[in-house]
């Protein structure tokens, strides 16, 4: 198989690979020295084939590839997942405030959640706290329990990567912005959604943003495929766990989904892109968990006041 222009010089093998790519690979290397080059299939090998009279300077710059590749397979694999203990107290306490929400919701009946559902029109006509609230209301115990294995399993994986606090911050901007985004979808339409799964996506494409920012800045994953990998792993995921089928499909909001993935795959991304975490010292961590608490209180204490006031 010829990877070059014909020639009539004699052909002189510089190399044999088990691997077509690892053939291929070096035929850059001559290529870039601007020089012809051939792949020849030989059994189970392929044949690297450069012309005669410029074999000495090829193998002196292929010798100098090997040696680089060598090297950079000694260097350690970076790092896109940080590995180790993390603190888990915040996932009890966010299991604890949502369940705590839906007992509230249950003993306060209709009222209380007709005063924080994600109703299309009227978080477009300036009730934006209804973004927020929505995310604590659950059609029945099967759907929080659903909603809390999801969102506290993406979370586990994503609080090594911003810290507790940064991480439930992130999530609950994630599942506000996603829920306002699926309002304007909506526009000119009657339509409610309730649950917390448009967060729980939020920060599946939040792990997805960091990781692909990862991989662009780290050159050994910048590859074609590298690159492809985390959109496609959350897509994927996303089309598995956030579709549904048969009668319950009905029921899911897929768009309030995608939303909130694709809202999570920016801050996720922008995140990474300026080491977010890096700039929050350990300490603060805390605070800015307890501010994500306050937006959900003072999001509830305005749905209830203008539920009053109507």
């Amino acid at each position: 198989m010829s990877e070059s222009i014909d020639s009539d010089l004699p052909r002189v093998e510089v190399g044999r690979f088990t691997r077509l790519a690892e053939a291929r690979e070096r035929g850059l290397v001559i290529a870039a020295m601007g020089l012809p080059y051939w792949i020849e299939r030989e059994e189970d090998e392929w044949l690297l084939l450069v012309e005669e009279a410029a074999v000495e300077d090829i193998r002196r710059e292929l010798d100098v590839f090997d040696a680089e590749q060598e090297q950079q397979q000694r260097l350690p694999k970076p790092e896109l997942v940080p590995a180790g203990p993390f603190p888990k107290l915040s996932l009890f306490v966010a299991a604890w405030i949502l369940t705590g929400f839906f007992i509230i919701q249950l003993k306060a009946g209709a009222a209380w959640e007709e005063s924080g559902v994600a109703d299309a029109g009227a978080i477009l006509a300036g009730q934006w706290w209804r973004t927020v609230t929505a995310l604590t209301l659950h059609g029945d115990g099967p759907h929080l329990v659903a909603n809390l294995a999801t969102g506290l399993l993406f979370a586990a994986f994503l609080i090594p990567r911003l810290g507790s606090g940064l991480s439930w911050l992130a999530i609950l901007l994630s599942g506000a912005l996603g829920n306002a985004l699926n309002a304007w979808g909506y526009r000119g339409e009657t339509h409610l959604s309730i649950g917390a799964s448009t967060a729980c996506f939020g920060a599946l494409g939040i792990l997805v943003g960091i990781d692909w920012v990862a991989r662009w800045r780290e050159p050994r994953t910048r590859s074609r495929w590298q690159l492809i990998l985390p959109i496609g792993a959350g897509l994927g995921l996303l089309a598995y766990l956030g579709v549904g089928g048969g009668d319950e499909g009905k029921h899911i909001d897929f768009m309030a989904h995608f939303w909130g993935f694709t809202a999570g795959v920016v801050e996720g991304a922008l995140a990474e892109g300026i080491r977010l975490k890096a700039h929050v010292p350990e300490r603060a961590q805390k605070w800015v968990g307890l501010a994500a608490i306050l937006i959900l209180g003072l999001a509830w204490a305005l749905a209830n006041h203008s539920e009053s006031s109507a």
